[in-house]
């Protein structure tokens, strides 16, 4: 598991595709978990305080999906976990994506502005026009940066959080993400999909200090 950034309030990590974001009632390893480990090993090792070793807290802010890799945060306290929540809740939190399509997309840049609700099985999101029943709007900004092969890689900017969101509008437009078979796109490896977290701008919790953390995907990109 590689940190990008630690200190007494935050953990942010690199995600591996594959790992879910939180643990829950699901078998395959989370990076909740992986996080967790790391952490408490840390305090035994280098804490003075037996109320952090018996109970360490660690709770992760936000979500990346199971196939996707990239920047994961994680709040160290109770207090931290509430700021960071907010700034996102608010939108005042700036994320990166960059995402490799196999289509290029209808213009060098644009904006992609839909409706989205899950299907009956809540596994999908569907996406739609015109606001339905049940349905939330979602936008996000897009650039392409360069052909990859037969693919292209494109910065994906989304101003709001809903699910699937990304993987969604990109499909939508004809645009699936590689490896994600659930939206179209065609096989890569086994739970993971050519969708990687890049940038996080934030507003530290304690000192209010604008942060960037950053990863670059995986070589084998």
């Amino acid at each position: 598991m590689q940190i990008l950034f630690e200190d007494y309030y935050l953990l942010a990590i690199n995600k591996p595709a594959g790992l879910s974001s939180e643990s829950g009632r699901e078998r395959h390893p989370s990076a909740e978990q992986e996080a967790l480990m790391y952490f408490t090993k840390q305090l035994q090792e280098k804490s003075t305080s037996k109320r952090l070793k018996a109970t360490p807290y660690l709770q992760a802010v936000h979500r990346l999906d199971r196939p996707a890799s990239g920047i994961l945060l994680f709040a160290k306290t109770k207090t931290a976990l509430v700021n960071l929540m907010e700034q996102f809740e608010k939108r005042e939190v700036e994320k990166i994506y960059w995402a490799v399509v196999e289509k290029q997309p209808p213009t060098e840049s644009g904006k992609l502005l839909h409706w989205l609700k899950k299907d009956a099985e809540g596994r999908k999101a569907v996406i739609s026009e015109k606001q339905v029943r049940d349905s939330q709007r979602c936008e996000l900004e897009y650039k392409t940066l360069e052909m990859k092969g037969k693919n292209w890689l494109i910065e994906v900017r989304p101003a709001t959080g809903r699910f699937h969101q990304i993987r969604a509008q990109l499909a939508y437009i004809g645009c699936p993400i590689a490896g994600d078979t659930l939206y179209g796109g065609h096989f890569w490896k086994d739970h993971q999909i050519k969708l990687h977290a890049r940038s996080l701008q934030f507003k530290h919790p304690k000192t209010g200090e604008t942060m960037t953390v950053e990863s670059p995907p995986g070589e084998e990109w």
